[in-house]
């Protein structure tokens, strides 16, 4: 479901070439063509007081530019200097207080003045050494304004570099400092960062092997003759690893299908001193002679995501072509034949961006690792017998400051048991969670094995005194088939109650994902009145005997 945003822009210069580059680049990003309101350059203080007033109309998003020398007039004067970053500090502060949506914020650059020429042989212990004081000081500042996103602007400048990046006629003529290109690069970067509010992240690097994680053939060269290692080229494998392990650090799944013999395999990752990753780091392993189609398709199903949350890394043109021509779903990334530029061939391409690294996206694949353990203790009993001996605990709660970023992360990515498919931002969600008159509820689940986590999100809105509107609706598949929605129905039915509400009412909106929940309503004693579903509370269907659960509501 594309998402519609007005975006709001001010800066300490002008920044209204951003327009154009961010609307081509939303909009390749599959969101609406955005409407822009632009504010006037350098009037930081103005706009914090009443954003809505000096943009011209209410906005979903403000990005907000600032550099040094724009907001003070000496950057050498540290006296003055510090005392308008702190000004500064203070503006972006009053801001969050007045305004609703999403700020996104930059960083400060290194100044641009003749003062801090970096060619002047005195800037190491001039220019530098009051730059990263300056820098420090509007970091930490802002690390205490809760509810910003951060925009590396100072970074995106030293990537560019300073000639690349400026454009003095442009400074000089309308306040606009940068070049063509460089606008460029900054709203590619801030596009990540919009699009990652309400656009799901993928889920799983499947890594071929020979070639891809080590160099040579395991098969032919043995333990001994393959390159991996500190010395090039194995070095640039051992690198390629240290970011697939970052990457699986920050939630992603790492599989491996490797058409190989697979005691040869686990020889590598459980023997090889120079191996980054090891067998407990990869949550899913398809090693044999049979297609990458195959194994990416099995990976999907073991780890229970679509293959359009797969990224797939392999060294030979015919593996990415073939499952280009039978998952074209799948993002494919071929070893490049230069191995120096193989450990940055997944970084900077935005699949991987989420808005907020959660509890449970560190966790997410040592959770694997007990559902694992979970689907061998399943074939040894009786579906009944198994659901009874998880001895499953439900805590259903009213979510809280510290369940928004998590709450979000499932709203936006969830699409297989989401009744709605209704994406929201953060601010969205905690403004939702601020009203009287609406229930943001969250469910977290444990069980004998460990934690699956908050996995599951409603939000439910008063439409009356009698009758609630259930207008979201997920879970993870994870917990399906054990109860878990059944017991959340059943406690938002009694939060529901806690409030006056008799009535709930749902609707389910037909996606090409969603099919597994058509029928959620009718299972669980609502009745249909046109494509809108009613139950009162007392007649809701009752959650599992088997099931501890826990009913947690705000004061």
């Amino acid at each position: 479901m594309s998402k519609t945003y007005s975006i709001g822009l001010a800066g300490s210069f002008t920044v209204d070439p951003l327009t154009r580059f961010l609307s081509k680049d939303l909009t390749a990003k599959e969101f609406k063509k955005p409407a822009f309101y632009v504010a006037p350059y350098n009037q930081l203080n103005q706009l914090s007081l009443n954003p809505e007033n000096l943009l011209g109309a209410p906005t979903d998003i403000l990005i907000v530019l600032l550099r040094i020398e724009d907001i003070t007039p000496d950057p050498l004067d540290t006296v003055q200097t510090t005392t308008d970053i702190d000004g500064a500090i203070s503006a972006i502060a009053t801001l969050r207080e007045n305004y609703k949506g999403t700020i996104i914020v930059s960083n400060l650059p290194y100044p641009s003045t003749p003062e801090f020429d970096v060619h002047d042989l005195e800037q190491p212990e001039t220019g530098l050494a009051l730059y990263q004081s300056y820098l420090s000081r509007w970091n930490e500042g802002l690390k205490n304004i809760q509810g910003l996103k951060h925009f590396n602007l100072a970074g995106l400048l030293n990537d560019e570099g300073h000639k690349n990046s400026h454009d003095a006629r442009s400074w000089y003529l309308y306040k606009q400092p940068y070049s063509i290109n460089f606008w460029k690069n900054i709203s590619e970067q801030l596009t990540r960062i919009i699009a990652a509010q309400t656009i799901a992240a993928k889920k799983c690097i499947v890594l071929d092997c020979d070639n891809t994680l080590w160099g040579g053939i395991i098969g032919e060269d043995g333990l001994g003759g393959i390159e991996i290692g500190q010395d090039f080229p194995g070095k640039a494998f051992t690198d390629f690893q240290k970011y697939c392990l970052r990457l699986r650090n920050k939630g992603l799944f790492l599989a491996v299908a490797s058409k190989n013999n697979e005691e040869d395999v686990f020889e590598v990752f459980d023997k090889h001193d120079a191996m980054v990753l090891k067998r407990d780091h990869i949550s899913s392993w398809q090693v044999h002679w049979n297609s990458k189609v195959d194994s990416l398709q099995a990976i999907a199903d073991e780890l229970n995501i679509g293959t359009d949350a797969l990224v797939f890394v392999d060294d030979n043109p015919k593996e990415i072509t073939e499952v280009q021509e039978r998952l074209p779903e799948v993002e494919c990334f071929l070893v490049p034949e230069e191995l120096a530029y193989f450990p940055s061939l997944l970084q900077n391409t935005g699949l991987f961006d989420i808005a907020e690294l959660t509890n449970e996206d560190k966790k997410r694949a040592d959770m694997m690792m007990a559902e694992t353990k979970r689907k061998g203790a399943a074939t040894k009993m009786s579906e009944e017998e198994f659901r009874k001996s998880l001895e499953l605990k439900i805590d259903i709660f009213e979510a809280e400051e510290q369940h928004i970023g998590r709450v979000t992360q499932l709203i936006n990515k969830t699409n297989q048991f989401n009744v709605t498919t209704i994406r929201r931002t953060q601010d969205e969600i905690e403004a939702l969670s601020a009203d009287p008159n609406t229930l943001v509820m969250g469910m977290d689940i444990k069980d004998r094995f460990g934690e699956y986590g908050l996995v599951g999100v409603a939000i439910i809105q008063k439409e009356n005194p009698d009758m609630w509107n259930i207008d979201s609706f997920m879970m993870s598949c994870r917990v399906l088939g054990r109860g878990a929605e059944t017991s959340f129905l059943n406690k938002i039915a009694e939060a529901v109650q806690t409030k006056g509400g008799k009535i709930l009412k749902g609707r389910y909106i037909e996606t090409k994902k969603n099919g597994l929940v058509r029928t959620l309503f009718p299972d669980h004693n609502f009745t249909a009145n046109a494509d809108e579903w009613f139950c009162n509370i007392e007649d809701i269907k009752p959650a599992p005997e088997e099931v501890e659960i826990t009913l947690r509501l705000s004061e």
